[in-house]
């Protein structure tokens, strides 16, 4: 469809038709909104999303409001799709590609925000100087070195592993025939619609604090409050109905609270756990916690410094490399965000420019 077809009706300036419209696209924007505040655990299901970006509600209602004032301009200035000069008709059918653009202008704006964040998180590693860990004292600090248990380990839900740290995600698959499932009991959803109709959120966070040591000594690291981005270590696929395996399924039960063993669809347990031993890089305030309770628990002196997050650093940060990995980690992150962001917007952009008489 050429765009000299596309004949709509124009519009010389902003009318009550389209205060009419914005204001209904808010209402949309301020239900997306409300959803992920009151379900703040859902992810898109998209690991390398879901590890990269740490976006605040705050953040993301702002972006996405903006996103919606994207999505509603061409037709302010243009015309609607819509009537018997249209193309269209009074056909419903318009609404596909109106809703594909408004999709991909706020898939980017969500990676816009990806970019946002991790350019804030690399200029503060950028900015903090390394220090060894034996040689810590108070204020933001940047330490790299190896995780060290410091109480009896955790044991990760799905692998069995030692950690410090975990995550546990579950995803209720849509279409059990979308489920890939590998020979070590490993899974994946594939089709382009998978991360889009299958629901994922977090169901299972524990942590507890872990030394960070390296060849000057050891620091204590609290990393209650932190980032974590972590890699997944272990998926497991369960179909419909069914349990997982004991084992399995008793450390399910120690991690969830609520854990529902049997389920009327098809779903996908995905770990991402810190074991000791791993290299990480830690960015933080070094602290000396008032209660001592941390420090006692862990048997650290209750004068040492224990990296938190402070009371006024927003930059709490766990993750796995030594400095010149994290560097790349972030540039990678930020490009491919910055890639994203421009191609969904521009895309979604000009399909709605396109509809809108352009």
């Amino acid at each position: 469809m050429s765009t000299a077809s596309l004949t709509v009706l124009p519009a010389a300036a902003i009318s009550g038709v389209d205060v009419l419209v914005l204001l209904l696209l808010l209402h949309l924007w301020l239900l997306v909104v409300g959803l992920a505040v009151w379900n703040d655990e859902a992810q898109t299901g998209v690991a390398w999303v879901d590890q990269r970006i740490h976006m605040s509600n705050r953040l993301y209602g702002l972006l996405l409001f903006l996103a919606t004032v994207v999505v509603w301009l061409p037709f302010a200035l243009g015309g609607y799709p819509f009537g018997a000069n249209s193309p269209f008709g009074r056909s419903r059918t318009v609404l596909i590609p109106i809703g594909a653009g408004g999709l991909l202008v706020g898939t980017g704006f969500y990676f816009l925000g990806g970019v946002l964040t991790n350019v804030r998180s690399y200029l503060a590693f950028r900015l903090t100087d390394p220090v060894d860990a034996g040689t810590v004292d108070s204020g933001p600090t940047r330490v790299t070195g190896e995780v060290v248990s410091a109480d009896d380990p955790l044991e990760a839900p799905l692998s069995g592993a030692d950690a410090v740290c975990y995550q546990l995600s579950l995803t209720q698959v849509a279409f059990e025939d979308s489920l890939e499932s590998h020979e070590d009991g490993s899974a994946a959803m594939t089709g382009p619609l998978s991360s889009v109709t299958d629901g994922t959120e977090r169901v299972a966070d524990r942590r507890q604090p872990f030394w960070l040591r390296d060849d000057t000594g050891r620091v204590l690291v609290d990393p209650d409050r932190a980032k974590l981005r972590l890699e997944r270590t272990a998926s497991r696929p369960v179909a419909a109905d069914e349990r997982p395996a004991e084992a399995i399924a008793t450390r399910l039960r120690e991690a969830i609270d609520d854990a529902d063993e049997r389920r009327d669809r098809a779903r996908v347990y995905h770990e991402a756990a810190l074991e000791p031993g791993t290299a990480v890089s830690v960015l933080g305030v070094a602290v000396v916690p008032e209660d001592r309770a941390v420090a006692g628990e862990s048997g650290a002196n209750s004068d040492a410094p224990i990296l938190t997050a402070g009371e006024s650093s927003s930059e709490f940060i766990v993750t796995p490399g030594c400095a010149d990995g994290v560097d790349r980690h972030y540039l990678a992150t930020i490009l491919v965000c910055a890639l994203a962001a421009v191609a969904s917007i521009g895309s979604g952009f000009g399909l709605l420019w396109l509809l809108a008489g352009y």
